[in-house]
């Protein structure tokens, strides 16, 4: 035998052990270890060490050398393995969040068709002056006081360096009005204020007015190489507004290239080839590179060219300059918003929470598949064990095998889903008909490699009941090869479920899956702004399978005794 032969290696490990027991314990002296001992050592050796030593039975395994214990190795094995543990961390962390998540607070039911509210609207100011409105409802609880019919209820969250907000309201006819901003005790960081139906028109200010939501002016900037011509409401100078605007005229601000040198402003109507105008700019007191003008009202169309008309605004600004925004009441769905602050991940074509569709679907996905996976395990591993180990039943598992292999289990999948009432109980059903068929073939294999060996033999020779046999024998050998399968069936009945819904076999729309969303988010595809509809579920989809398959493979290998050594 080879000193390099694991054999070899293994008895010099055993027996430097014993020698360094023996001479911990001063059983042994170290000059006394040695092979090749005088007369005189060996005359010095106590004459108790040769006496016939009494094996005990009972007291074998405990008092034998080796500690291997094939569950603790198995585990000191696959943590090793640092891409699998992270990959296990995200999986748990996945599947736990998945079932946590409804009993979080503020979560919306997944069914829930979320409409715009009919009463009040929501204005998110930036701290440029930039802001939303809609009528998704962003604050918590009920109504801070109920509008009248004649009212609209809104709420404004501000930046903190505004201080309390300041809202003026104004009317068809430019009236204004300053309303009472109150904070909402309910919300930190929300005010409310209520608006009359006939001045709907709503601008915000800072608390010391120096920042607002609603200029009577437009800025006007030159950007990029195709100097694309971009016009804008919100406040882009650092200075007070020119006040002294002619009856007539509006106000514009122009930044252009340094190149442009004083950039020229044409004023034309909205209807290409009427009359057109030239705007006198001048330079912005302590704003380097600003130009003001002053342009008819009527003529909002906008055209910019350098000074010596060399270089051109790459598009035309049509610019709106009159009453602030409206704070409309919009009816309808929330319908195809993409990911925002109040739907996380966006909402559907009629107005369904994907946050909690995505996590909903997720669970209804994990649940089939595990299900599944459990139900091959146990029919497989059962039937694979007899159809292996006892030869009587061999010719029948074959037969059937072969009989349920000829059929493609795709239309056993299709006829299943299509004869039974759409449901979770049909689609496990539909996936277990035959699923366990294939993991049963693989433990026969692997039974009949093992089954005629020493040990087998012995057990049968010593009376052993088959039962015991391939419970203590046979299944121990397999746990490797079950993990592995059982961690790839997840993922694969979970894709069976994804393909259901893709030919309209799968779950109904009220029941959310991981199918029904990529199936859906399917249809938007050639919606560039929709595309996250699909995305989302996907990656979601990706995230499972390749957790669930490096996982898998990597406690298989973790399992196999082969690695132990």
């Amino acid at each position: 035998m080879s000193k390099f032969s694991p054999s070899e290696k293994l008895t010099k490990k055993i027996e430097n052990s014993q020698e360094e027991f023996l001479k911990k314990h001063g059983i042994l002296a170290a000059e006394l270890l040695d092979d090749n001992l005088n007369e005189q050592q060996i005359a010095s050796l106590d004459p108790a060490l040769f006496d016939l030593a009494i094996v005990d039975e009972s007291e074998a395994e405990r008092t034998g050398y080796s500690n291997y214990s094939y569950w603790g190795s198995t585990v000191r094995m696959f943590f090793k393995n640092k891409v699998a543990v992270f990959n296990l961390i995200v999986m748990l962390v996945l599947v736990l969040f998945t079932f946590i998540q409804p009993h979080l607070p503020n979560q919306i039911d997944p069914n829930l068709v979320n409409y715009y509210d009919s009463k009040a609207v929501w204005y998110v100011v930036d701290s440029d002056g930039a802001f939303t409105v809609d009528g998704m409802k962003r604050t918590q609880g009920d109504y801070v006081q109920v509008p009248g019919s004649d009212e609209i209820l809104a709420y404004i969250q501000a930046p903190a360096d505004w201080g309390t907000p300041v809202a003026i309201a104004y009317d068809e006819e430019g009236e204004e009005t300053q309303l009472t901003v109150q904070a909402d005790p309910a919300n930190s960081g929300w005010y409310w204020t209520l608006l009359k139906k006939d001045a709907p028109y709503l601008a915000i200010l800072s608390e010391d007015l120096t920042a607002s939501t609603y200029y009577n002016a437009v800025w006007l900037t030159v950007t990029g190489d195709k100097n694309a011509v971009n016009s804008s409401g919100v406040k882009q100078t650092a200075g007070e507004l020119i006040t002294d605007v002619p009856d007539g005229k509006s106000l514009a601000y122009v930044s252009a290239p340094s190149g442009w040198g004083v950039p020229k402003l044409k004023a034309q109507g909205s209807i290409n080839g009427s009359d057109a105008e030239y705007v006198s700019l001048k330079a912005v007191d302590g704003e380097d590179g600003w130009f003001y003008g002053f342009f008819p009202t009527e003529k909002n169309t906008l055209i910019l060219t350098s000074e010596d008309g060399s270089q051109k605004g790459m598009n035309r600004a049509t610019v709106s300059i009159g009453l602030p925004q409206e704070a409309k009441i919009v009816k309808g769905f929330i319908e195809n918003k993409p990911p925002n602050k109040v739907y996380w991940f966006g909402t559907n074509d009629i107005g369904q929470d994907l946050w909690a569709r995505m996590w909903a679907g997720t669970r209804t996905s994990l649940f089939i598949g595990i299900v599944v996976a459990v139900i091959e395990a146990i029919i497989g591993i059962l039937a694979g064990l007899l159809w292996g180990y006892v030869r009587k039943l061999d010719f029948l598992f074959t037969e059937m095998y072969n009989l349920i292999d000829n059929i493609p289990s795709t239309i056993i999948l299709l006829l299943a889903a299509y004869v039974m009432r759409p449901g979770i109980r049909t689609i496990i059903i539909a996936m277990s008909l035959t699923r366990w068929i294939g993991l049963a073939r693989f433990i026969r294999n692997q039974v009949l490699i093992i089954r005629d060996r020493d040990f087998n033999l012995a057990s049968r020779c010593l009376g052993t009941p088959t039962r015991r046999v391939i419970t203590r024998n046979l299944l121990p050998q397999m746990v490797s090869v079950v993990m592995l399968r059982m961690a790839l069936a997840i993922p694969d009945a979970i894709g069976s479920e994804v393909f259901l819904s893709y030919i309209n076999l799968g779950l109904p729309i009220s029941i959310p899956s991981l199918g029904n969303l990529i199936n859906k988010g399917r249809t938007m595809m050639m919606a560039p702004s929709l595309r996250y509809q699909l995305f989302i579920p996907a990656i979601i989809l990706s995230i499972i399978t390749i957790c669930f398959y490096l996982v898998g493979n990597a406690f298989s290998d973790a399992a196999d005794p082969k690695n132990h050594v």
